[in-house]
């Protein structure tokens, strides 16, 4: 998760090469293999003479490709929970807002308090780094066989990873929502998910809506 502050900011056709030279493409994810700052989110710093330097995180950079120029006070969501994630659309990074982050984070039982929940055992930071150490030192280097690496070290971190349940009951987990979608609260609307669009080539492109 991030929230846009609407800060003027401009993306050059370098820097968006640059962020696409630290992904790592699986069959899920597009994972981000650079800096990681404390709270597991990737890190992508960019300098230009207008803007000055700024740190980003890499799925701001995703989420302005994919969606457009982010609302001020808009909040980016991970549906895949991948915090390093870097692909836009469905299942992935989605623009929404911050109720609705936390209605999420709830539903996931991943919320912060005296009860987190199913937060993972290594810590934000601990998760990122482990996932970036499992890819790099993959045998297998296809989409299909990072996405396995993927999947098997999010799932070392699990803390109910040993523990069986006791009955046979259904998964409530709900489907993420389709793009274009009104989610609500009871009957009150409450965000509308962006359909992505490909960026239209250009010499540089505003990151925030202002």
């Amino acid at each position: 998760m991030s929230q846009s502050q609407g800060r003027p900011l401009r993306l050059s056709h370098a820097d968006i090469v640059r962020w696409h030279e630290h992904l790592l493409p699986t069959a899920t994810c597009h994972v981000w293999m650079g800096a990681v700052g404390s709270d597991g989110y990737g890190r992508f710093q960019i300098t230009n003479k207008f803007d000055g330097t700024r740190m980003l995180t890499p799925h701001q950079v995703a989420a302005r490709l994919g969606f457009g120029p982010i609302p001020e006070g808009a909040t980016l969501l991970h549906d895949c929970e991948v915090r390093l994630c870097c692909r836009y659309g469905v299942g992935h990074v989605g623009v929404g807002t911050q109720s609705e982050n936390m209605r999420h984070a709830v539903a996931r039982g991943r919320a912060v308090g005296p009860r987190p929940g199913r937060t993972d055992v290594r810590g934000k930071v601990g998760a990122s780094r482990a996932i970036q150490d499992a890819l790099r030192d993959a045998v297998d280097r296809s989409p299909a066989g990072l996405s396995r690496v993927l999947a098997g070290v999010i799932a070392d971190g699990d803390p109910m990873r040993d523990m069986l349940p006791l009955f046979d009951a259904p998964d409530h987990t709900a489907a993420p929502p389709a793009p274009g979608q009104v989610l609500t609260v009871g009957s009150v609307p409450a965000a509308v998910l962006l359909r992505p669009r490909r960026p239209a080539p250009a010499a540089s492109l505003p990151l925030f809506e202002t």
